[in-house]
């Protein structure tokens, strides 16, 4: 995956989160960002490393429970059937798939469960989140101007 150009390896034992962050945000440079969509898990920890690596952009912080999970999942799920879902043939994320597992509770919501899966599916996680907050940006109303009225 690394000789592909779909991942990058940073650090010796653990990531150093601020380079990496930076990282990504290379890869994006020159585009305007609408977000930075991110589990809570670590929130402490990754929002310190967003203010090291100076990134400036909307924050959504998302979990992976029954609440967040399961509109996240739906979300995803749709814009695929819908045919707005492309990408590039990626071994990462084939293999992140193919692990992802997903658990229903008995309301019928559905929520990726990371404990059930033999693997990373940390690739898989990041889909979800992205496209469920781009699915949620697409589908906000445009906002109209207010014009002021002076008397």
């Amino acid at each position: 995956m690394q000789s592909r150009g779909e991942l990058s390896t940073l650090g010796d034992l653990t990531v150093p989160v601020a380079a990496w962050l930076g990282e990504v945000m290379r890869h994006v440079e020159g585009q305007p960002v609408a977000a930075l969509t991110m589990d809570r898990y670590k929130q402490s920890e990754l929002g310190e490393a967003i203010d090291r690596a100076g990134i400036r952009a909307p924050l959504i912080w998302r979990g992976f429970g029954w609440k967040d999970g399961s509109e996240d999942v739906e979300r995803l799920r749709r814009a695929c059937f819908d045919g707005k879902v492309k990408a590039s043939p990626s071994l990462l994320l084939r293999s992140a798939f193919a692990d992802a597992v997903t658990l229903r509770d008995p309301a019928n919501n559905l929520k990726l469960a990371k404990g059930r899966s033999t693997g990373r599916i940390d690739a898989a996680a990041a889909t979800v989140l992205a496209v469920a907050e781009g699915a949620r940006i697409v589908g906000r109303p445009a906002q109209k101007a207010r014009a002021a009225l002076w008397v």
